[in-house]
């Protein structure tokens, strides 16, 4: 137990939204898979969760070749990917298909500092109009952040049912 704080104690608690890279893979996949098991436990069961983070391996290549078919933000401390936005930036309609940020680091703007950094990018492109599924953890921030609820939907995968909501946000206005 430490009663005083030394320089070499003190974390950088900084945090950089750039572009993702190879070497932020294994991190994206970890963080997707913590945010879904750990993250979303208290609004999805376990068999909810472990239907949803089977949803992308938790291998690195796998998060790498994804890289090459959206574009992807992440938020960065100490060179670790601590949260990613993964979209498709498709003209005039956008997508955002992951928001992911580590469960003991949510509740800081990490989210939506990358939903922020996503959205300044699709205008940039002159993308009109951006939408996404979210989980019933995510949907009060994006009421808050200004996305309209296109109402709640019903998934089933494998026998398993997940709720979600659809949102979409306008850019142009």
């Amino acid at each position: 137990m430490h009663s005083q704080t030394d320089s070499s104690e003190v974390q950088d608690v900084r945090i950089s939204i750039v572009p993702a890279c190879t070497q932020h893979a294994a991190d994206q996949a970890e963080v997707f898979y913590q945010a879904v098991m750990q993250g979303a436990a208290g609004f999805y069961d376990l068999a909810q969760r472990e239907q949803w983070a089977g949803r992308v391996p938790r291998d690195a290549e796998r998060w790498a070749a994804r890289q090459h078919r959206f574009e992807v933000l992440v938020a960065e401390r100490d060179g670790r990917c601590i949260g990613f936005c993964e979209y498709a930036p498709e003209w005039p309609l956008a997508r955002i298909e992951m928001l992911y940020v580590y469960p003991g680091l949510t509740g800081q703007g990490i989210g939506s500092q990358l939903l922020a950094a996503a959205e300044s990018d699709l205008r940039r492109r002159s993308v009109r109009v951006v939408s996404l599924e979210a989980s019933l953890m995510l949907s009060p921030g994006l009421v808050r952040r200004g996305w309209e609820s296109l109402g709640l939907e019903h998934v089933k995968r494998n026998g398993i049912c997940l709720k979600r909501e659809r949102f979409e946000k306008r850019l142009d206005e």
